[in-house]
């Protein structure tokens, strides 16, 4: 297992890394970072992110066992290894393209790596995105004309966290109700996801219902922590960064540099918290494939409920 110490030294390395990053705001470095997790959709940002700093040049990053069973791809003996981490297991060394040798990669092997499934966006993955928003406590609807007097066009999407009432509610601007407009419309969706999941709206917590090893129960997990303090160029940019990474899962190119330029500040460069973007990008990408991800949690929850009584 890595030690805790270990582990918290990678998320800093990974947070110190990105705020120089974020600083330099429209430099090449971060349009080849961001190239670069385009490239390894089937990655975690943040082991992509542990990657990128340990080797910029790095195309495509895999293990000795993935580079035989995917590509046929054997190491050379002078392969550079690069360190990811694997939740709850021990460190994991991957090697990047120019460190395998074998027959020349295929068109097919190529394709695997940029597109993760044919067709990007799909309706399916919006309404499942939707769907499972709602089972969070966080309604969603497209807007009225109304919508236009108020907000105009400067806005296509509101996250809104009404205290009096504690209702969550995301709110799309009115073409979105245009089946031509599919994929714009997730984008806003997943950025105004992004701000709920993120915390920017303060704390979600959830009662969520489990079954382990012939138990079921019910246990109180954080959906989100509150992170609604931090300030508005920093929230803009994590949500906005979510979204692109989540595009770049579907093999999809997201025009949001021009976005995070507009909003990247010396405040939101010190303050954009890149490992819980990260975690948030699984997280949305696990919704919009139908996939209830505090359910697991829950059961880590009771596991390590069990684990402390156990040794208590």
């Amino acid at each position: 297992m890595v030690s805790e110490n270990k582990k918290e030294m990678f998320v800093r390395e990974v947070q110190d890394f990105f705020d120089q990053l974020l600083a330099m705001k429209s430099s090449e470095k971060m349009e080849q970072y961001l190239e670069f997790c385009k490239r390894v959709p089937n990655h975690s940002t943040f082991n992509s992110t542990l990657v990128f700093i340990q080797k910029p040049s790095c195309f495509y990053y895999a293990t000795k066992a993935q580079w035989k069973k995917l590509f046929n791809r054997e190491l050379k003996p002078s392969a550079r290894p690069l360190l990811i981490l694997f939740p709850f297991a021990p460190v994991e060394f991957v090697y990047d393209l120019e460190d395998i040798e074998g027959e020349p990669l295929s068109e097919k092997d190529l394709i695997y790596w940029w597109v993760e499934e044919s067709g990007g966006i799909s309706r399916e993955r919006i309404e499942s995105l939707i769907r499972l928003c709602e089972e969070l406590g966080i309604r969603f609807s497209i807007a009225s004309t109304d919508y236009l007097r108020e907000k105009g066009h400067m806005t296509f999407g509101v996250a809104n966290h009404k205290m009096d009432t504690n209702e969550y509610r995301i709110k799309l601007h009115p073409r979105y109700k245009d089946p031509a407009f599919l994929q714009e419309a997730f984008g806003v969706l997943v950025h105004e996801v992004a701000h709920y999941l993120l915390g920017h709206c303060g704390e979600i917590r959830k009662a969520v219902q489990f079954r382990r090893k012939n138990v079921e129960g019910f246990e109180d997990v954080f959906i989100a922590k509150d992170a609604h303090k931090i300030d508005r160029s920093s929230e803009e940019v994590e949500a906005e960064l979510t979204a692109y990474l989540v595009f770049s899962k579907y093999g999809v190119a997201k025009k949001s540099a021009p976005y995070l330029a507009g909003w990247i500040t010396k405040q939101s460069a010190k303050s954009v918290r890149i490992v819980e973007v990260g975690k948030v990008v699984d997280n949305v990408y696990k919704m919009a494939n139908g996939e209830r991800w505090w359910i697991k949690k829950a059961r880590r929850a009771h596991k390590d409920a069990m684990d402390k009584a156990i040794h208590f």
